[in-house]
């Protein structure tokens, strides 16, 4: 290994990437104008003040006290009230509200008996988010609401209001979410789309710079100028991209997470060593799968097009054990799979070490496998070459 040739590939391999503008538009100005977008959409993280409709056809003071308890809760603003559900089916079709609250007739009178009284609740499900927190607040006024009078009507038998209370709510829960605690989307979902970014922009140039070289014939000059080395090739080749992205990496831990909020609670040093492992094997899957292609168009269309695919079959948006085995399987060999499980271990519940020992083995290992895949294409094409180069000679001589 030849560290002055090294850098001396490094630097050409930089200026590549400067002259040509389709690689530059997408490892320079695409991550920071992805990082931009996603900021400024998830920048709330949480929705707030979700509409809701409601149908009282009791017009009780219990009714109105009910209907209050449910707009002062954070997440659902009360904006319509309808005459009939008919009405408020109709407001919902036409998206003014995202859920209805219906209270039955002589809902005062059976709650002053201590008889049940449904309270009617039809939700907007294509919309599962703001669904989830309308139910959510709903319900949790109604149990307020149901204990206040379970209480009331111990106390009118007598009890005294401590023993009235402990009668009127025997069994109580204790919920404590000690990981996203506000239960918000953006605290879920950002984590992983920063770090997505980040490996599709990597991929996409990384793809094109090579596709670029195979078709122009570069990639057989950067072998002769490696000296026909490997590490001294892929190392030159590939250390410009490891480089950017590691200043990337930096520049997502050390300010866009706490731009939003996001936190890092194991050891800092830890995350950007495995994170080190992370890219390295990901530049070392691109070389290898980008070295088949000769098209550039091809290559970042190819590239592209496993973007989404990538994002759900890792296991962030559906457990991976819930997927067919052959998912899951094709999922264990892609490295951002268990580093996406170690950043939630180390950054977001910060666990011990020895709880992520794992994702950072298996890293490893895939880490190894790209490292093999890579040098046996690289000998690969090197075999090609000369094959190439020894045909005219022999033509040549004939």
């Amino acid at each position: 290994m030849n560290l002055g040739l090294i850098w001396k590939l490094i630097k050409k391999e930089a200026e590549l990437v400067l002259n040509d503008h389709s690689i530059l538009l997408v490892l320079l100005a695409a991550p920071i104008l992805y990082f931009v977008l996603m900021g400024s959409t998830y920048i709330k993280k949480d929705e707030e003040k979700v509409s809701v409709g409601v149908v009282d056809l009791d017009l009780t003071k219990s009714s109105k006290s009910f209907l209050n308890k449910i707009n002062a809760t954070q997440k659902v603003d009360i904006t319509h009230s309808y005459t009939s559900l008919s009405e408020a089916e109709d407001g919902m079709s036409k998206f003014e509200i995202q859920g209805i609250v219906s209270i039955p007739k002589n809902f005062e009178k059976k709650l002053k008996k201590n008889e049940s009284s449904p309270i009617g609740l039809i939700l907007n499900n294509t919309k599962f988010l703001s669904s989830n927190d309308i139910n959510k607040a709903v319900n949790l006024v109604a149990l307020e609401y149901a204990f206040e009078s379970r209480k009331k009507f111990f106390e009118s038998k007598g009890l005294n209001p401590s023993f009235a209370e402990l009668k009127a709510n025997p069994i109580t829960t204790q919920i404590n979410a000690v990981y996203n605690s506000t239960n918000n989307y953006g605290d879920f979902l950002l984590p992983a789309l920063l770090i997505l970014i980040l490996h599709q922009t990597l991929l996409i140039g990384l793809s094109e710079g090579i596709a670029s070289d195979r078709k122009k014939g570069v990639m057989q000059i950067s072998f002769k100028e490696s000296n026909d080395n490997f590490l001294n090739y892929i190392i030159g080749k590939l250390g410009f991209y490891l480089l950017l992205y590691s200043a990337y990496m930096l520049f997502t831990f050390a300010v866009a997470f706490p731009y939003f909020n996001l936190p890092i609670k194991g050891n800092f040093f830890a995350l950007i060593g495995v994170s080190l492992v992370f890219f390295t094997a990901t530049i070392l899957y691109g070389w290898f799968i980008s070295s088949f292609f000769k098209s550039q168009a091809i290559a970042m269309e190819i590239m592209a097009f496993t973007s989404y695919p990538v994002f759900l079959i890792t296991g962030i948006t559906w457990s991976l054990d819930q997927m067919p085995l052959l998912l899951q399987f094709v999922s264990k060999l892609i490295p951002l799979q268990p580093f996406f499980v170690f950043i939630k271990k180390h950054a977001i519940m910060g666990v011990d070490h020895l709880l992520y020992t794992n994702e950072i083995v298996h890293l490893l290992l895939l880490l190894l496998i790209g490292y093999v895949a890579a040098f046996l294409r690289f000998r690969h094409l090197q075999k090609k070459m000369v094959i190439k180069k020894m045909v005219p000679d022999r033509a040549q001589q004939v």
